[in-house]
Parts: C-alpha cells; sequence; structure tokens
C-alpha cells in the first residue's frame, strides 16, 4: 500500500492519467508549457526548469531555460548570460545514468573543479530543496529538468519520485514531437551512404571501409563527399554526429 504523505496513490495515479491526456492534445510549446505548469502546482512545486539538450552534430540547438518558473532571477540570469549549461557538474552527473536526485545530495564522480564549486555554492545559497533528473528522447534528443519544493523538502518516497519522474518523461516526449514537427525535413541518405558513415562513426578509416563493404577507397570518398553536402557539413565527425541525430545510421553487427 502506497503510505506516503505526498500524494494518495489514488490521486497520483488519477493525476498522472489526467496529465497524460492533456499532454496528446497539446499542439503547441506554449500550450505545453501551460499544461506543465498547471500540473506542477498540483503536485506541490514552487519551481521548474527544463533544458532541451540535443544529441552533439543536431541542427537544433540547446534549448537553455525552455521553461523556468519560480527560481531567483538573479541565478537565471547569470546561468543564461555565462552560458552556465557547460558549466554546471550536476547536469552531467545526472545525465550520466536514469534516476532523480535530490539537490543537496547529488554525489560527484570526480571533484568540481574552481569554476564548478563556485557556481554550486553561488546556487546552494538562492534556492531552497528540489529533485534534479535526466529525461531521455529520439535519436538523442535529451534533456534534463529541475523541480523546487521551497524551503521544506516534502515526505516523498520512491513511488512519489517515480511518479513525477514519468510526467516529466511524457512531457519531454511531447516536447521532442513538436520540436520534430517544426524542424526542416530531414536529408535522405543512401543506403549505402549509410553504410560508409556508420563504419565512420565506429572510427574505421576510408581504407579499413572499404575492405569491409568489398568496394574502393575512391568510392568511400565519394559517398562521404555526398553525405556532406547533403548533412551541410564538411568533415567526417561532424557528418556522422549529424546522421546519428537525424536517425540515418544502420545497426552493424
Amino acid at each position: 500500500m502506497h503510505s506516503t504523505q505526498y500524494l494518495p496513490a489514488k490521486s497520483a495515479a488519477e493525476l498522472m492519467a489526467s496529465f497524460h491526456a492533456c499532454l496528446q492534445r497539446c499542439q503547441s510549446f506554449g500550450g505545453l508549457n501551460i499544461l506543465c505548469l498547471r500540473y506542477a502546482r498540483r503536485f506541490h512545486l514552487k519551481a521548474v526548469a527544463y533544458h532541451h539538450l540535443p544529441q552533439l552534430g543536431s541542427s537544433d540547438g540547446v534549448g537553455v531555460n525552455v521553461i523556468s518558473v519560480g527560481f531567483p532571477k538573479e541565478l537565471v540570469d547569470r546561468f543564461e548570460s555565462q552560458n552556465l549549461i557547460g558549466v554546471d557538474p550536476s547536469i552531467r552527473q545526472v545525465m550520466s545514468g536514469t534516476r532523480a536526485y535530490w539537490w543537496r545530495e547529488l554525489e560527484y564522480a570526480s571533484p568540481p573543479s574552481a569554476k564548478e564549486m563556485e557556481y554550486l555554492e553561488a546556487a546552494s545559497a538562492v534556492v531552497d530543496e528540489g529533485l534534479m533528473l535526466p529525461v531521455f528522447g529520439p535519436n538523442g534528443r535529451n534533456g534534463y529538468v529541475s523541480l523546487g519544493f521551497g524551503k521544506t523538502r516534502p515526505e516523498m518516497d520512491d513511488t512519489d519520485i517515480a511518479l513525477l519522474q514519468s510526467c516529466c518523461q511524457f512531457a519531454h516526449l511531447q516536447y521532442c514531437a513538436l520540436l520534430q514537427a517544426k524542424l526542416p525535413r530531414p536529408v535522405k541518405l543512401s543506403p549505402r551512404e549509410k553504410e560508409v558513415l556508420s563504419w565512420v562513426a565506429q572510427g574505421k578509416s576510408n581504407g579499413v571501409a572499404a575492405e569491409i563493404l568489398d568496394i574502393a577507397e575512391s568510392t568511400v570518398i565519394t559517398h562521404l563527399e555526398r553525405s556532406y553536402r547533403k548533412l551541410g557539413v564538411d568533415n567526417r565527425v561532424t557528418a556522422a554526429l549529424r546522421a546519428l541525430s537525424l536517425g540515418e545510421f544502420r545497426y552493424l553487427p
């Protein structure tokens, strides 16, 4: 029996089902934002931040503060103006796994640098208590979510946290669906171009890829050059990353 004082089991199940149903009807980013913030209040949240983290090489950039409500303005302004998404070590730590972490209980795989520590101390001085969790989407289009509860940490068990994480995951997938509908039409690589790039992504040289595919090395180069033009890039590394972000890779034995 679910005994937490955060949300009764029946209310939690009904809330999750209601949120999921509403998400399916969301047809705009603005509508999605409003829906998430409305349900955040029902979950007793004081602050919500969501960041979009697309696959390296993707044509859509990192979405800093796609949603950011309830956090101190000075912290948000600093995060955005100084591009601290690349400095905050808690993001890397959370995105390296699948679980949610309480802000003040996050343990780092390696000690934060002086710059990272300076940011963490500044953030800790102006925020209260909350959870940070990863969300995952198609072709490596992931994100992370911060949920603030105010000064008092609520009495939550693993079921409560799983409920919140599930809702965040549903919302992220809807965001990805809306985003993909607005992105430029993906390129279409030929089957051979996909094969060549897939081997390149595994670190194979042009010569080795040619041997594997039983074609001339000059043919591999031709396929790569065609891929570059289609993907709008000028080197093999970026081409492999861009193809990965578009779901254009072959699964190789």
